[in-house]
């Protein structure tokens, strides 16, 4: 088949056998199983790729749709603590640069419930953990430090205090020495006019 004719009734055959298969896998599993027999075989010799959701839920062997608590298992290969501290060990002794000897990573067995056939399922690694180190982690909550020379010095402020101080006082002064000038102004003006003599002076002479 080629063109988009071809790809059209392609996709539309895959379609009918996938949703037939699903309709009768429960009255009856043989017959679903056969049409997902044919199913695979048309995606084979139209080069189409299976992909690892389609080789979990169908058996590559019988076409048996695999339900979990209906005759098929899933298993997990789950490593013990002293593989995964060998795993450890082997993964830090190798250098940066140097392939690592563990490509794969965990991987699940289905087993299905009409033939027996198991079907491997490799899961991707998981990426690694960036964590962060104490000094880094101290860096970003520390307090911001502030410039010693924003802050006026405090012998400025004494200074500019005292000044001040000087200042008033001078005023105060000279406004009392002002004060006494008029004051003594005042009482020689008040005082008679002459040489300072009375009557009673020129009696007793």
């Amino acid at each position: 088949m080629s063109g988009p004719a071809g790809d059209q009734s392609l996709s539309t055959s895959l379609s009918f056998l996938t949703d037939a298969a699903h309709l009768l896998s429960k009255t009856s599993p043989e017959v679903s199983a056969h049409l997902m027999t044919q199913r695979n075989a048309l995606m084979f010799s139209n080069d189409l790729p299976t992909s690892d959701v389609q080789r979990q839920h169908v058996c590559g062997c019988c076409g048996h749709i695999m339900i979990l608590g209906q005759g098929s298992t899933l298993k997990l290969d789950v490593e013990n603590a002293t593989q995964k501290s060998r795993n450890s060990r082997r993964i830090k002794d190798v250098k940066p640069g140097a392939p690592s000897s563990r490509g794969e990573g965990r991987q699940k067995h289905m087993t299905c419930g009409m033939c027996g056939r198991y079907t491997n399922i490799t899961l991707p690694i998981a990426p690694a953990i960036a964590r962060r180190t104490r000094s880094t982690a101290r860096s970003s909550h520390a307090p911001p430090s502030f410039a010693p020379s924003s802050l006026p010095p405090a012998t400025d402020q004494v200074a500019k205090g005292s000044a001040n101080a000087r200042s008033k006082q001078r005023a105060k002064d000279r406004k009392k020495q002002g004060l006494q000038a008029l004051l003594q102004q005042s009482q020689s003006s008040s005082n008679p006019v002459g040489f300072g003599l009375s009557l009673s002076d020129f009696m007793q002479k």
